[in-house]
Protein backbone atom coordinates (compact mmCIF):
# COMPACT_ATOMS: atom_id res chain seq x y z
CA UNK A 1 0.00 0.00 0.00
CA UNK A 2 2.73 2.45 0.96
CA UNK A 3 4.62 1.83 -2.32
CA UNK A 4 1.51 2.63 -4.34
CA UNK A 5 0.87 5.68 -2.15
CA UNK A 6 4.34 7.04 -2.87
CA UNK A 7 4.32 6.05 -6.54
CA UNK A 8 1.14 8.05 -7.20
CA UNK A 9 2.12 10.96 -4.93
CA UNK A 10 -1.11 10.65 -2.96
CA UNK A 11 -0.30 12.74 0.11
CA UNK A 12 -0.79 16.44 0.10
CA UNK A 13 -0.95 17.61 3.71
CA UNK A 14 -0.62 14.18 5.35
CA UNK A 15 -3.37 14.72 7.92
CA UNK A 16 -5.51 11.74 6.81
CA UNK A 17 -2.79 9.42 5.52
CA UNK A 18 -2.64 7.07 8.47
CA UNK A 19 -6.37 6.41 8.51
CA UNK A 20 -6.57 6.15 4.73
CA UNK A 21 -3.72 3.63 4.52
CA UNK A 22 -5.05 1.49 7.37
CA UNK A 23 -8.54 1.46 5.84
CA UNK A 24 -7.15 0.63 2.41
CA UNK A 25 -5.04 -2.22 3.81
CA UNK A 26 -8.09 -3.62 5.62
CA UNK A 27 -10.08 -3.44 2.39
CA UNK A 28 -7.41 -5.36 0.48
CA UNK A 29 -7.24 -7.99 3.21
CA UNK A 30 -10.99 -8.59 2.84
CA UNK A 31 -11.13 -8.10 -0.93
CA UNK A 32 -7.78 -8.41 -2.71
CA UNK A 33 -9.15 -7.27 -6.09
CA UNK A 34 -11.79 -4.61 -5.43
CA UNK A 35 -13.46 -2.68 -8.22
CA UNK A 36 -13.24 1.10 -8.27
CA UNK A 37 -16.82 1.26 -6.95
CA UNK A 38 -15.92 -1.06 -4.07
CA UNK A 39 -12.87 1.05 -3.28
CA UNK A 40 -14.91 4.26 -3.22
CA UNK A 41 -17.52 2.66 -0.98
CA UNK A 42 -14.98 1.19 1.45
CA UNK A 43 -12.99 4.42 1.68
CA UNK A 44 -16.00 6.74 1.96
CA UNK A 45 -15.81 7.00 5.75
CA UNK A 46 -12.37 8.62 5.67
CA UNK A 47 -12.33 12.34 5.04
CA UNK A 48 -9.46 13.94 3.17
CA UNK A 49 -9.49 17.65 3.69
CA UNK A 50 -7.28 18.19 0.62
CA UNK A 51 -9.64 16.27 -1.66
CA UNK A 52 -7.16 13.63 -2.84
CA UNK A 53 -9.89 11.03 -3.26
CA UNK A 54 -9.08 10.16 -6.88
CA UNK A 55 -5.40 9.64 -6.09
CA UNK A 56 -6.31 7.56 -3.03
CA UNK A 57 -8.66 5.40 -5.10
CA UNK A 58 -6.02 4.96 -7.79
CA UNK A 59 -3.37 4.01 -5.22
CA UNK A 60 -5.65 1.38 -3.66
CA UNK A 61 -6.33 -0.02 -7.12
CA UNK A 62 -2.62 -0.01 -7.94
CA UNK A 63 -1.82 -1.81 -4.68
CA UNK A 64 -4.44 -4.43 -5.53
CA UNK A 65 -2.48 -5.26 -8.69
CA UNK A 66 0.56 -6.21 -6.61
CA UNK A 67 2.85 -3.21 -7.03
Amino acid sequence: MQKAWRQLNVPQCGFCQTGQIVQAAALLMDNPKPSHDQIREAMSGNICRCGCYQRIENAVHLASTGV
